[in-house]
């Protein structure tokens, strides 16, 4: 009788320690990201490109890459070397996270700044929307629109949007192997 008790014991304390670690682990990605965090800045170097074939050539990848680059683009100014645009992407969730926020966005906006042979991509106003959803448990959720603020979420952000120029850099390259047509 003693060993059956033991057993039981075990089979209540398993579960109840993996729900624990479970939730320990979900709430390390919730503590608030320092200010200086939130935003995203990364300089490229692009040796042997001028400032103009960089600035020409992120025109043409926001074009190739966002749904409209007239309507992303809010301020273009060749003279001074900027860009500014708002762009969204995917959530970049992984494992047990794409339960919750699979359908999340993240919107943005993106600063180029050009010089010669480098440019500087600079993330700002991040923020995470969500669609409206329906379930039997909650009823109806109104979907949102919210700044972020955990340093779980920045994490998950940085390497997504730091992608975009190593794009960048990827399709100078490949520019200049087709001017040779």
């Amino acid at each position: 009788m003693v060993e059956y008790k033991e057993i039981r014991s075990y089979n209540i304390i398993l579960p109840i320690l993996i729900l624990s670690l479970a939730i320990l682990a979900s709430c390390a990605g919730m503590e608030k990201a320092p200010e200086s965090e939130l935003t995203i800045q990364k300089v490229f170097e692009v040796p042997s490109f001028s400032e103009d074939q960089i600035y020409n050539q992120i025109k043409i990848w926001i074009a190739q890459n966002f749904k409209s680059a007239k309507a992303v683009i809010e301020h273009d100014d060749k003279q001074g070397g900027t860009i500014i645009g708002n762009g969204i992407v995917k959530y970049p969730c992984k494992g047990f996270d794409c339960v919750a926020k699979g359908d999340w966005k993240v919107h943005f906006t993106m600063q180029a700044d050009v010089k010669n042979e480098k440019f500087r991509l600079t993330f700002m106003n991040l923020l995470l929307s969500w669609p409206s959803s329906y379930n039997s448990t909650f009823g109806y959720q109104k979907g949102k629109e919210v700044r972020v603020w955990q340093q779980g979420d920045v994490n998950a952000i940085r390497p997504e949007l730091l992608k975009f120029g190593d794009q960048i850099a990827i399709s100078l390259k490949s520019s200049k192997q087709k001017d040779n047509w």
